[in-house]
Formats: structure tokens, C-alpha cells, sequence
């Protein structure tokens, strides 16, 4: 038991020593980090303070060397101040002086305008009082007039009035006599000048393309498989284009090629004819009759791809003519004029065409430009509808733009160009000038072998229903109808009078592009035969 207490405090000796030993211990070691680190701050703020010295003193030899770079450049816009400073005085005491004298001489135009206007004041009252004496005068005369013609002051205007109207009068119609006379004196010569230099300004290229009236077959082969299906396949092409087909089964050697399109409408014959030109593609292509399943395919694509052009064609002419709010209708029928035809003549471009003749005229005259061009582009509009409607093109094209809310103007020049209305303004007549440019220069349009006949026949047949006419020939294509006559039978009078009603009658009865010229030729002939001698031996 003794023992045990002796080791306890033994032990407890034992750690209060270790205890008193570890505190020691720790609190020097406490002490000399204590030590260590004042050492450390001090040693870190000396060389603070070192560094700092380094930095205020390369401070300072950076502000010297900038100062030095810029002193020179300092000084010189110091220098340059101090000029502007002494400029600016020496120009302030100019404008100072400018103004000065300025003030002195508005002072003087104020006393001189004063002057003015005690002068005006003055000659003002002068003249109120001259004029109260003219008032007294002419109530004076006035009345010494009244009193010796014995008449009343509304009388004496009236007389006088009625005198002044009746002078007026006179040199109207004396002014409106000499302007109609210079004007019909003048007038065809300075239309020839104008028609003459629009033709030369016309840039664009003449409408002489010519249409296709039939389709061919490009060999016996081809025609021998189309025949082949020809029922069939003319059965398919008469329901997509409307247009009846005949071909001969058993033709002649010569007429093998020929197959007939009979329809009205120029775009189904085109159509009709563009089918045509598929099949015999694709038969040289793969030799064999094409499927009608397929071919009424292949039309309605063809079908289509015509629509399309025809739009396009309709926007492109209006584009050209520099045209805008076309209706799509209209565009759409005047893309179907590509496909028709007159004496031969494209009537696409025949309408493009009138329109910049149409442009062009009426810049000479004064006319808007736009409108003119508009008109001529929309003249022959009914053309591609006179197979549809009954009547005259000229009436269809004005009712059908007048549907399509064209103003009245535009439809009355439509209607007016071949006279189926008077014509009475401007318009209408560019538009007949421009149409009859058209279709009457050379090589425009080129009529039939028929048509040619039956025009010659015409000529000759109005000219010989006249007394005293012995033959006609009719010479340059048409467009000159030479009238011989007796001479004893005509005189010249009558000569001179035949052809003006041979002419009026031509135009009241035929149909024709362009211009007749009628020309009446009276002659005499003298001859003398000399009697025979016999020779002497």
C-alpha cells in the first residue's frame, strides 16, 4: 500500500516535472519565433524602404528624360499661343474698327431713308391731290359729255363695251384664220419630220419572225410507227389541245409529211404543234410508238411549260415597255398574241413594236410618254380573242381592258384605232400613226398568193366600173393601182376627180395594210403612117 502511494507520487513528481520541463521548453521556443520574425519584419521594411528610395528616384529620372523630350515641344505651343493670342487681338481690333464703320454708315442709310420718306410722304400727298383734281375733271367732262349726246352713263359703257368685244372679236378670228393657215401649210411637213426622225430612233429590231401554219412528219419511219397508234394517239392530242387533227391514212407519194391542224385558237395550234415535235423525238429516239398513258403525260407537262412561257412573255413586254399595273390578265393575253399571227406579222412584237413608235411620238408632240407606249402595247389586244368573241378586234380588245379597269382614255383609243369609233384625242391618233408605221414600212408583212389575188382583183375590178377607163395595172406589191383612161373620153378635171373617188371607193370597200396609191394616166398618142414608093431601075 506504502509502495503504491510511493509510485503515485512518484508519478505525479514525475509529471509535474515533464509539465514544468514541456512549458519551458515551449516558451522558449515561442521566444526565439518571436525573435525570428521581429528580425524578419525589420529586415522586410528595410528593404521596403530600399525599394521605395529606387522607385521615387527612377520616378524622378523618368519625369526628367519626359520632360526633356517634350520641353521643346512644349515651348513651341507656348510660342504658338502666345501668336494665336496676338492674331486674335490684332483681328478683333479690325472687326472692332469694320464694325465700327459699319454703324457709321447704317447710321447715314437711316438718315438718308429718312429723307426718302419725308420725300415720299410728300410727293404721296402731292399725287392724292392730283389725282382729286383728274376726279373733278372727269366728273367735270362727264358731265358736259352726258349733257351734250344727250345719253345715259350705262348707255355710254355699254356702246362702248359692245365696240371693245367687236375689236376683240375681229382679231380673234384674224389670229385663228393666220394660225390655221400656217398650220395646214406646215402641218404635213413637220409630220414627215417628226414620223421621219421617230422611225430613225427606233433601235429595236423589226418583227419579221413568220409563223408555222402545219406540222411534218420528218421521215417515212417516223410516220410509219406513228401509224402504228394513230387513233390513239390522235385522240390524246385532240383532247389536250382542242384542236382537230387529220392525217391520211393512204396519202399521196408527195404528201406523206403533211399533217393538217385545224383549230382556231393560235395557241392550241401551237400547242398542238409542240406535241407533235415531243413524239417525233422521242420515236427517232427509241424507235417505237409512244404509250398513250404516257403521251397524255407528256402533254399536259407541254401543256404547262406553254402557260408558263405565255406569262413570261406577258411580264416581259410590259417590262420592257417600262409599264406597271398591268392586270395579269391582260399580261397573260398579250403573252398569247406570241403565237398570232397577221398578213404574216408577229403580233407580239408587233404591239411592242406600236408601243415605242407610240413612246416615241408623243415626246415630239408633248404627250406623256408612258401613256402613249401603254395604248400602242394594248392596241391589237382583241386579236387574241377574236376567235372566242364576235366583232371586231379592235372593239374586243377596249371591252375586254375596260373590264380590267383601264382608263377611259386607253379604252377609247383601243376602240378608236381602226375607226370603229371617231377618233378624238391625242392618243387615239399616235396610236393609229404608230400601228400604220407598223405594218406599212417594208418588209413587215407579206401576204399570200391568195390574198395577193384577190387584192389585184379588187384593184382592178373598183377601177374599171368607172367610165372611160381602158386598163389597170397594179404595180409595187400591191400598193399602186395605175389607171389608164381615154383621152377623149377624160379630160384632165375629170382625170384629177377619178382618182380621188377611185381612191374613197377603195378605202369604203377593201381591207388592206398600209397605203394605195391611185394614179390616173390620160394620154394621147398621134401616129402617121408614110406612104410606100417603088424603087427606079
Amino acid at each position: 500500500m506504502i509502495i503504491l502511494i510511493y509510485i503515485l507520487i512518484g508519478f505525479f513528481i514525475g509529471a509535474s516535472v515533464i509539465a514544468g520541463l514541456f512549458f519551458f521548453v515551449r516558451r522558449h521556443i515561442v521566444k526565439e519565433a518571436q525573435t525570428e520574425a521581429a528580425e524578419m519584419v525589420q529586415e522586410a521594411q528595410e528593404q521596403f524602404n530600399l525599394d521605395e528610395q529606387e522607385r521615387l528616384q527612377k520616378t524622378e529620372e523618368m519625369e526628367l528624360d519626359l520632360w526633356s523630350k517634350v520641353e521643346e515641344a512644349h515651348l513651341l505651343i507656348e510660342q504658338k499661343c502666345e501668336d494665336l493670342e496676338a492674331l486674335v487681338q490684332t483681328r478683333k481690333a479690325t472687326q472692332d474698327e469694320t464694325a465700327k464703320a459699319a454703324r457709321a454708315a447704317l447710321i447715314q442709310k437711316e438718315n438718308e431713308l429718312r429723307d426718302h420718306s419725308i420725300k415720299l410722304n410728300q410727293a404721296q400727298a402731292a399725287f392724292k391731290k392730283i389725282q382729286d383734281e383728274k376726279l373733278t375733271q372727269e366728273q367735270h367732262y362727264k358731265g358736259l359729255l352726258l349733257q351734250k349726246t344727250q345719253l345715259e352713263e350705262p348707255e355710254v359703257l355699254q356702246s362702248l363695251a359692245a365696240k371693245l368685244i367687236q375689236t376683240a372679236e375681229t382679231d380673234r378670228d384674224q389670229l385663228i384664220s393666220s394660225v390655221e393657215s400656217e398650220t395646214k401649210e406646215f402641218a404635213e411637213q413637220k409630220a414627215k419630220r417628226i414620223l421621219g426622225l421617230c422611225i430613225d430612233r427606233f433601235a429595236k429590231e423589226m418583227s419579221t419572225e413568220r409563223g408555222i401554219s402545219a406540222s411534218y412528219f420528218p421521215s417515212e419511219d417516223v410516220r410509219a410507227i406513228f401509224c402504228q397508234k394513230l387513233k390513239e394517239i390522235v385522240t390524246v392530242i385532240q383532247t389536250t389541245s382542242g384542236c382537230d387533227i387529220h392525217i391520211e391514212e393512204n396519202p399521196e407519194p408527195d404528201r406523206w409529211h403533211y399533217i393538217q391542224i385545224i383549230g382556231y385558237d393560235p395557241v392550241r395550234r401551237e400547242l398542238t404543234r409542240r406535241i407533235f415535235e415531243k413524239i417525233f423525238k422521242d420515236i427517232e429516239k427509241t424507235k417505237r410508238c409512244p404509250n398513250p398513258v404516257d403521251l397524255q403525260r407528256t402533254a399536259e407537262n407541254i401543256k404547262t411549260e406553254l402557260l408558263r412561257q405565255i406569262k413570261r412573255d406577258g411580264d416581259l413586254i410590259a417590262k420592257e415597255l417600262g409599264l406597271q399595273n398591268l392586270h395579269p390578265e391582260v399580261r397573260q393575253v398579250m403573252g398569247s398574241l406570241r403565237f398570232r399571227y397577221s398578213y404574216t406579222q408577229n403580233q407580239y412584237f408587233h404591239c411592242a413594236e406600236v408601243g415605242w413608235f407610240a413612246g416615241l411620238l408623243g415626246a415630239e408632240i408633248g404627250v406623256d410618254v408612258k401613256r402613249a407606249r401603254r395604248v400602242g402595247m394594248l392596241h391589237d389586244l382583241g386579236k387574241a380573242l377574236d376567235h372566242e368573241l364576235d366583232g371586231s378586234h379592235a372593239i374586243i380588245g377596249a371591252d375586254f381592258i375596260s373590264a380590267r379597269n383601264e382608263d377611259v382614255d386607253t379604252i377609247h383609243a383601243v376602240r378608236a384605232h381602226h375607226y370603229d369609233v371617231q377618233p378624238e384625242n391625242e392618243l387615239d391618233f399616235l396610236v393609229i400613226a404608230a400601228d400604220a408605221i407598223s405594218g406599212g414600212r417594208p418588209g413587215a408583212r407579206r401576204s399570200t398568193m391568195e390574198t395577193y389575188t384577190q387584192k389585184v382583183s379588187g384593184l382592178q375590178e373598183i377601177s374599171k366600173r368607172y367610165q372611160g377607163v381602158t386598163d389597170v395595172f397594179v404595180l409595187n406589191g400591191g400598193r399602186e393601182c395605175r389607171v389608164l383612161v381615154n383621152s377623149k373620153v377624160v379630160d384632165d378635171m375629170t382625170a384629177l376627180k377619178l382618182s380621188e373617188q377611185i381612191a374613197k371607193t377603195i378605202e369604203d370597200e377593201m381591207q388592206y395594210p398600209g397605203q394605195i396609191k391611185v394614179v390616173v394616166v390620160r394620154e394621147s398618142i398621134a401616129s402617121e403612117s408614110t406612104s410606100g414608093k417603088h424603087a427606079s431601075r
